[in-house]
Order: C-alpha cells, then structure tokens, then sequence
C-alpha cells in the first residue's frame, strides 16, 4: 500500500474530483473508490482535523464542545462507509449554514475530499506512520525546524516573548505561534507574510537579520503540509562520524542561537555568527565543561538557552560531539 503526505495528496486532485461528483449524483459508492490507495487517519485525516478543528478554544476538549482529540472522538462523528451520513462531513461541507466548520476558514475541496474517501472506506484508523522505515512523514517538523526558527528570531526579548508580547503575540511554543498561522495556507497566514514583507514592515525587524530564503521556503512548507505540532527526531538525527562545521554546526545555530546572539544582537555578550565566534564559545569553559554545552543542557550554574523552550536531544549531540571532536573549521 502507497503512503501519502500532504503535500502528496495532491496528486490525488483529479481522482478525487471524479469522487465529490460521483458522491454528489448518487446514494451508492463509486466503484473506483475501491481503485484509490487507503487514506491514511495518522498523516492525512488526524492532523488536517486537529490543525484545523481541534485546537484551543475549539474542538479539543471543552465542556461544550465535542471533542477532536483521538480516533475514538472523531469516530463519535463518523458513520463508516457513508460520508453523507457522517455529522463530521456535514458539518464541513455545509457552506451555507451558520454551524459550517470551521466557521471562518472553511476547509479546501481537496481537504474535504480527504476526509471523505477516508470515510468511505470504512473510516479505518489507518496508521501509515508505522510503516514509513524511518522516513519523515513530513520533511519540515515544528519541533526541529519551525519553533526554533521562529522563538529565536521571533520570540525574543524587546518583541514576541512572554514578557514584551508585540500585539500580544508570543511566539514561543506552538499554540503561540498558531495565532500567527492560517493551516494550509502561507499567504493566508500573519507570521509568513511578515516575515516576507519589504521594507520596514519585514519582520524581524531591521537592524536584524531577516530569514533566510531556506527558512522562509521551510515554513511555507510546514504550513502547506497543514501546520501540524511534529516532533520527528528520529528522522533528522545523524551524528555519524566527523561532525562538521559548515554542513552542521552553522545551520543550527543559525535556525536556533543566532536570531538573539549575532553582530547586531549580541544578547548576554554572545556573538554566533562564524566559525571564529562560535569557535570562541565552544572553547569557552567554565568547571571544565564547555559554557556552550552547560548553557544548552540547561545545567546548574549555566545560563538556560534558548530561554523559552529545550534545544532537542539531536541537536545537543550533534553541538557536543563537533566540540569533542576538537570543534574544527570543517
């Protein structure tokens, strides 16, 4: 069985057009549905609803809502095999009616397509994650590429933090940031378009640096891909061999460190920026420990970085091992 992501879902456009019209003039399943690889609940159906429907005020528990938290929940809207019967399709497909869902960012025809083959075919609670071999689901995850990404560029002192709440925004964990972001859609979303603004309006604001074209493709993926909270370590860790410098160490601090310690925003005295200030700082210790290594470890006696939110086991020993390994300009 093929397994599909989101952004791979698109190429079941045509295929599923040819079903919204079939379900649309009759009562009875299409043939050809039986002809269509098994949406997957796990990576298609779960995150497209918990981005969309289950979030914070929303469907996510609340005494007087529903719930859209697990399979069981959303089975409690679902009727096997019958889409047409299913509370859950109904309530996204009904376009006219005030208790359409969500009620100001409808869902796309493909994303409602999505929800409906996976129904009419029997609603399975198909997990397609299990059988990826230790392939990403999704290439860009929050945890490893987007939060870090953001908290430091974004979420920082004098702007998005807890303390400053710019427009009382804080960018700093994924509900944050979530209030800057439209699912499914980049341009839709306050967060990308700010960050690809010209002139003054561009955020982070001048004199700092802007994000980087790789950066800025990175989140409109994770945002087409539906924006979801995924945290995928196993699939972007590799610490085999000599860790280097340019293809390693540089594009972590710069997606982690550097948004709060660079020539213009040097926060704690802390320059990252190049191999000789990092250099500087990996060599830098403090009761024989790397001040580096204690700070982003969270050690007693050190500084916590980043301030806001842990630095993931793969990156530590990735920042670590390049340190022991003599912290080469490789």
């Amino acid at each position: 069985m093929k397994q599909f992501s989101f952004s791979t879902t698109r190429f079941l456009v045509v295929y599923l057009l040819i079903l919204l019209y079939a379900f649309a003039s009759c009562t009875h399943d299409p043939e050809s549905i039986e002809e269509l690889d098994d949406v997957c609940f796990d990576t298609q159906v779960f995150p497209l609803l918990k981005t969309s429907c289950g979030i914070s005020g929303c469907h996510n528990g609340g005494e007087e809502h529903f719930n859209l938290t697990d399979y069981n929940s959303v089975m409690e809207l679902v009727t096997p095999g019958d889409p047409r019967s299913s509370k859950l399709y109904k309530i996204i497909t009904d376009i006219r009616s005030d208790d359409m869902m969500p009620p100001e960012n409808p869902l796309t025809r493909t994303q409602r397509n999505i929800i409906q083959v996976w129904i009419a075919q029997g609603a399975k609670e198909t997990l397609c994650s299990q059988d990826t071999g230790g392939i990403p689901v999704d290439r860009i995850c929050f945890v490893q590429d987007i939060l870090p990404m953001i908290a430091s560029s974004c979420g920082i002192t004098g702007c998005h933090d807890q303390v400053t709440a710019e427009e009382d925004y804080v960018f700093i964990d994924y509900n944050g940031i979530m209030e800057g972001i439209q699912p499914f859609s980049p341009d839709g979303s306050e967060i990308y378009e700010a960050v690809t603004e010209n002139g003054e309006d561009i955020m982070p604001p001048p004199p700092r640096a802007p994000l980087t074209s790789g950066q800025i493709a990175d989140l409109r993926e994770w945002i087409e891909d539906g924006a979801a909270n995924s945290d995928c370590p196993q699939n972007t860790c590799d610490t085999a061999g000599l860790i280097s410098f340019s293809a390693q160490i540089d594009p972590l601090l710069k997606n982690t460190c550097t948004g709060c310690h660079n020539a213009t925003l040097a926060n704690g005295n802390v320059n990252l920026s190049g191999y000789n200030n990092v250099a500087t700082q990996a060599n830098n210790l403090r009761s024989g420990i790397p001040v580096m290594i204690g700070s982003i470890k969270r050690m007693n006696g050190f500084v916590a970085m980043p301030p806001a939110y842990n630095i993931d086991e793969c990156k530590i020993s990735t920042i670590e091992k390049w340190i022991g390994q003599g912290a080469q300009n490789n």
